[in-house]
Parts: structure tokens; C-alpha cells; sequence
């Protein structure tokens, strides 16, 4: 007899959230990055001539970054070439494999879209492929703690224990969950970190949405189905209207956390790469 086959996995199961206003922009970090087929040229000291002048006038600082990862037994090397905005808030990072977007400075979905679609354009004729083998969006968002705080505004189902302080003055949390969603994947990270350059404790919710074997005309879609679930996933994390800093809702799609403050840069306790997302 044949084993009967195995149930489909169950997606992610979060509702849908409508856009909402915070009058506190939560988000250290959001990054996009775009794999491909691995092109070796792209390990040149020197970034492609067409993609180069095609992103200069809005990213003309650049930076040679050289990356070196350790293995038990092996050392391996490699360039990445990095493009950043005149203020320095937003980067464009091509390597072999990958081609990323990320900024300290979110403001809204609206405007992450537009500069995707600019650097998706430049990189036509260099990336040269018409499919991505994993697109991936990322959002790093950084809350203040206080134990007898937080469960009035992370959801019970993520914090109860440090809230009732099962756990005593805890010193360390952090969880992962990696799932599937109707899309594609998620990982999600959750848990205390502390910033070093206020010296202040941190909640961190860290949500990264996939999608594997994407086709460039259907990318920018993807990217929206991405955006979307993440941002209910972050609703659901949240408790309610009592979250700090919600505002009104509103119907455009310049959301999630769309009232902008000045953030700080993630730091290397939360990222060993400002703009890489996970391996899987």
C-alpha cells in the first residue's frame, strides 16, 4: 500500500489589518532584497559601468565592501558594491547573487515601491535574468520595554510571561518561528534587545515575508502580498487601539508605520549585515 500523501502545510493564520496612522515610527530597518542566479563577475572590484551611472544621481556615495565569512575549515571573500543616498538613509547593495534596497528611514510603502521599481530598473541589463530565486521583504521594528509595560502594548500571546514576571529580571528573550503563508514564507524574530547607543532596553519585532522562484514582471506584486501580510502579522503583534502611538485609520496604502521620526541605524547586536535577510 502507498502512504497516503501529507496534508498541506497550514499558512500563517493572522487577520487582515486595515492602514493606520502612528504618530511614532517603529521601524529600525526595512530592507528588500531581490536573489538571482549567481553572476562571479559582480565580485569585481569595480561595480558595473551601466548600473553604476544608471543609480548615480540618486545614490552617489559608493562603497567597496569586502566581506569575509568564516566556516569551520574554510574562509570564503567576497565584494558587495554599495550605493547610498546623499544623506546617507538609504542603500542600494549589489553582489553576486543578490541585489538589495534598505533604509533607516522609512516612510511610507508608497515611497519603499517607487525607489524598488527605480532600482529594478537600472539593474535590467546588469542582473541580465528574467526571475528572482527568492525575493524577500524585512522589517526590523524596535519598541521601548518596561516589563510592567509591555503587555499594554505587545499582544499577551508574544510577552505574558515577562509581563507577569514568570521570569524574574530577565536578561535575555528572543524566539524564532519560520512558517509558511499563502504566498510564500515568513520568519519572525521577537524578543529583548538594547541599544547601545541610548542605553536603553528594546522590544524587537522582526518580520521577514518571502517568496522563492518569482518572475521580474510579477515582482513588484509580490512585494505588495509581502508587505501586506506583514504588516497584519504586526497588527496582530500589537494589543489594540492601545498600542503606543496609533493613531486614526486611514485608506491609502502609505502604511505600515507611516509618520516618520528620525531612527536610529540597527546595530550589530541585531544585524551581522545592515542589509542581508535570512538563509534558508
Amino acid at each position: 500500500m502507498m502512504d497516503a500523501p501529507a496534508p498541506p502545510a497550514k499558512p500563517l493564520n493572522v487577520p487582515s489589518a486595515g492602514a493606520t496612522h502612528f504618530s511614532k515610527n517603529f521601524i529600525r530597518l526595512a530592507v528588500c532584497e531581490l536573489r538571482f542566479p549567481t553572476l562571479f563577475e559582480l565580485e569585481a572590484e569595480r561595480p558595473p559601468p551601466g548600473f553604476a551611472k544608471a543609480v548615480r544621481k540618486e545614490y552617489p556615495l559608493y562603497d567597496l565592501v569586502k566581506n569575509v565569512n568564516v566556516k569551520p575549515g574554510s574562509l570564503a571573500q567576497s565584494n558587495a558594491h554599495s550605493f547610498r543616498s546623499k544623506k546617507g538613509t538609504w542603500t542600494v547593495t549589489l553582489r553576486a547573487a543578490a541585489l538589495s534596497l534598505g533604509t533607516s528611514s522609512y516612510d511610507s510603502f508608497a515611497e519603499f515601491e517607487k525607489r524598488l521599481w527605480f532600482v529594478l530598473k537600472a539593474a535590467e541589463g546588469t542582473i541580465d535574468s528574467d526571475f528572482f530565486t527568492r525575493v524577500g521583504l524585512r522589517y526590523i521594528n524596535a519598541m521601548p520595554f518596561a516589563p510592567s509595560e509591555v503587555k499594554q502594548w505587545v499582544s499577551p500571546a508574544l510577552v505574558s510571561p515577562l509581563g507577569e514576571g514568570t521570569f524574574g529580571d530577565v536578561e535575555e528573550h528572543w524566539q524564532r518561528v519560520r512558517g509558511p503563508t499563502t504566498v510564500g514564507g515568513y520568519y519572525f524574530q521577537h524578543g529583548l534587545d538594547t541599544n547601545p547607543q541610548a542605553g536603553q532596553r528594546e522590544y524587537i519585532l522582526d518580520f521577514d515575508f518571502y517568496r522563492e522562484d518569482v518572475t521580474v514582471a510579477e515582482t513588484l506584486s509580490i512585494v505588495r502580498q509581502l508587505h501586506d501580510q506583514e504588516y497584519a502579522m504586526f497588527a496582530w503583534s500589537l494589543v489594540g487601539d492601545r498600542a503606543p502611538g496609533r493613531d486614526r485609520p486611514v485608506s491609502d496604502r502609505d502604511c505600515p508605520r507611516c509618520v516618520p521620526r528620525p531612527l536610529r541605524v540597527a546595530h550589530r547586536s541585531m544585524l551581522p549585515s545592515m542589509l542581508r535577510v535570512y538563509n534558508n
